[in-house]
């Protein structure tokens, strides 16, 4: 390995081990995943049922289940596995890009990953783009490496690393479809006349059989093996007419262009993400992208993304995250890395770290200077995710009074229950607006004894639980009975007020 190479890696180790004790569970369904993995360590029968996993690919909570164990319901054990992904996806995304650019511009791509704020994020939270990057970026590197080999053991490996990819996130169920088939319009044969076709259905199928095994799981043990993707559907097709409401239709188009602009810088840096688009916007005229190599991964970069904007931007039945460039922007780096001349190495690197760094300074100050709360739009795209101090005080107080078994019923105020829940160490099956219902009944009594719930959080501000309910106690008031629950205290913790009985 080249000093450059180890300088890079060993940058990006100390970056994720310095940020992983700072960072929390927030975006990228990192607390919710936590949840369900931590429900299947408390009951392993509950791994047996499809819709445990909601929308989300198994194999990542599957994986989380282990250091879970170890420490159960403590936040930062959920996250172990991203900070190992983060980490070791270095080694493969090396060879990857030596294989596409060769050596120093390999080691530049390298710096850029090292540095980039989104992978920062993904690597310190139990989001599951740390690992489906570590094995969708092993399985490109082995399916490039059977390309030029053509032996049946690499395409099948590739196969087996893009099948439990599949399994994570089902990105890889676009992008693989794509990738074959531009493999196979630009790869066909060989100059000593070895076909490719044969390796490219070994691939194929060995790169299926996880997928289709899920399915069929999903057919016999929910009767819905399409659940997942329904749900996904569904609930982009919600996020997505919520923002056409708010901006409306062409303000909404204009908004989906300018996340996936910003996600991509956030996911590259500006100054590789610059470099890829002025490479792709050359096309032929590029060197690089003249190599089928290069077409294939830029091919199953960009397919993913383009379907998505192409149905938020005709339908706006989808509503992009900033996560979403993540995988994408890091395959292109490659492309952006071979894109600079040698002697302007040294300033890229100076220039790409500089970028970062001052992109999540930025993004921090934008999301919580003069703000009540932090603007979780404009977080999730920085290094580093924090909970509001409030709701970081709120799941102290639960984590501190909560007896074993209590439920808890937390208003789903922006999706933050689940953050608090969480960090509270409140388990899946214990919190009320997470398996019974996300809405009050019309009095606080009846919520409770409907729900069983010992705790009743509400935030109190707009058109909040303890605005609407009209047996909500006072601010500051003694312990009283509450109609047929006795004995009742409200404490006030920032916004969020919180009933005890």
């Amino acid at each position: 390995m080249s000093r450059n190479a180890a300088v890079a890696i060993g940058l990006a180790i100390v970056l994720r081990v310095a940020l992983f004790p700072f960072a929390e569970n927030k975006h990228s369904d990192a607390p919710m995943r936590a949840l369900i993995a931590e429900r299947m360590v408390l009951e392993p029968a509950s791994a047996a049922v499809p819709r445990t996993y909601c929308q989300f690919g198994p194999l990542h909570m599957t994986l989380m289940r282990p250091f879970i164990a170890l420490d159960p319901l403590a936040p930062r054990s959920s996250r172990y596995l991203s900070l190992l992904a983060g980490i070791a996806v270095l080694f493969p995304f090396l060879a990857f890009a030596r294989r596409l650019v060769g050596p120093p511009a390999a080691e530049l791509a390298t710096f850029a990953l090292a540095v980039s704020p989104l992978h920062l994020q993904a690597s310190t939270t139990a989001a599951s783009e740390a690992l489906y990057l570590l094995l969708w970026v092993a399985a490109i590197e082995r399916l490039l490496a059977a390309l030029e080999t053509r032996r049946p053991g690499t395409f099948a490996l590739a196969g087996g690393l893009a099948s439990l990819a599949a399994l994570t996130r089902y990105d890889a169920w676009l992008a693989l479809p794509i990738m074959v088939l531009v493999a196979w319009i630009f790869a066909r044969r060989k100059d000593d006349g070895r076909p490719l076709v044969p390796g490219l259905a070994l691939f194929s199928v060995c790169a299926a059989a996880l997928p289709a095994a899920w399915l069929i799981f999903g057919a016999r043990a929910g009767g819905d093996p399409f659940y997942f993707a329904h749900y996904i559907s569904s609930d982009h097709a919600g996020l997505a007419a919520g923002v056409a409401g708010r901006f409306g239709p062409i303000g909404g188009r204009v908004r989906q262009l300018g996340i996936w602009a910003l996600a991509f810088v956030a996911a590259m840096t500006l100054p590789a993400a610059v470099a890829a688009a002025l490479a792709l916007a050359r096309g032929r005229r590029s060197d690089a992208l003249r190599a089928p190599a290069m077409r294939i991964v830029v091919a199953a970069a960009l397919g993913p993304p383009a379907l998505y904007l192409a149905r938020g931007l005709l339908l706006q039945s989808f509503e992009p995250l900033a996560r979403f460039a993540l995988v994408p922007g890091t395959l292109l780096l490659p492309l952006a890395a071979g894109a600079v001349p040698p002697a302007g190495a040294r300033s890229f690197r100076a220039a790409t770290a500089i970028t970062a760094v001052a992109f999540s300074i930025i993004i921090w100050l934008v999301s919580t200077v003069g703000r009540d709360r932090i603007w979780a739009g404009a977080e999730s795209m920085g290094a580093l995710t924090r909970l509001d101090r409030e709701d970081r005080d709120v799941a102290r107080y639960l984590r501190d009074r909560r007896g074993p078994h209590d439920p808890v019923m937390i208003e789903p105020f922006s999706f933050a229950e689940i953050g608090i829940a969480h960090a509270a160490g409140v388990p899946w099956t214990e919190s009320v607006t997470l398996i019974v219902t996300r809405e009050p009944r019309a009095t606080l009594a009846e919520s409770m004894l409907a729900t069983g719930a010992r705790f009743v959080v509400g935030y109190d501000r707009d058109s909040g639980w303890p605005r609407r309910l009209p047996d909500w106690p006072r601010e500051g008031s003694a312990p009283s009975r509450l109609g047929a629950v006795p004995r009742v205290s409200e404490t006030s913790i920032g916004h969020w007020r919180v009933v005890a009985r």
